[in-house]
């Protein structure tokens, strides 16, 4: 094959490519507008009246990012956790500080979620091992503590 034949072929398939995936890209929502009601609008209802609160807070209409709600399962127990600094409000000074943005963990037990922990942080990390659920608080310096779920409750490991 020649390599101009080769070189045509080529530029060919790249814009075909590129043509394929820009529909995609354009619709997906992420690149032009992170941020969505309708990531709130997902939340289970308890939690979601609660988000809805901070409407009057922030000054005008909320929004959220697609990781500002994160579920974590363990055996006998759901999670989820708030992560407010993608959480889309004019007045970022109501949820978010020196010490962090706001972050709450809710357990669902009986068929509803309850809060179990809200905390000012840099970042707080739900994970499992050995099926216990933990907590990771990290503070802006990066430095972090370790909770575990005792059943009811975070506490110190």
């Amino acid at each position: 094959m020649r390599p101009t034949n080769l070189a045509s072929i080529l530029v060919t398939g790249f814009a075909v490519l590129v043509g394929l995936l820009q529909p995609a890209l354009s619709y997906s929502g992420t690149i032009r507008d992170p941020w969505s009601s309708a990531h709130i609008e997902m939340l289970p209802p308890e939690i979601r009246a609660d988000v809805r609160k901070w409407d009057t807070a922030c000054g005008g209409p909320i929004a959220a990012a697609q990781r500002f709600a994160l579920y974590l399962t363990v055996p006998g127990a759901q999670f989820l956790a708030l992560h407010f600094d993608d959480f889309h409000c004019r007045n970022r000074a109501v949820h978010c500080g020196p010490a962090g943005c706001l972050h709450e963990v809710y357990v669902l037990k009986s068929g509803r979620y309850r809060r179990v922990l809200a905390v000012h942080a840099y970042d707080v990390r739900l994970s499992s091992a050995h099926d216990q659920a933990f907590l990771e608080v990290l503070d802006a310096s990066g430095k972090g503590r370790t909770l575990r779920w005792n059943g009811s409750r975070f506490v110190e490991r």
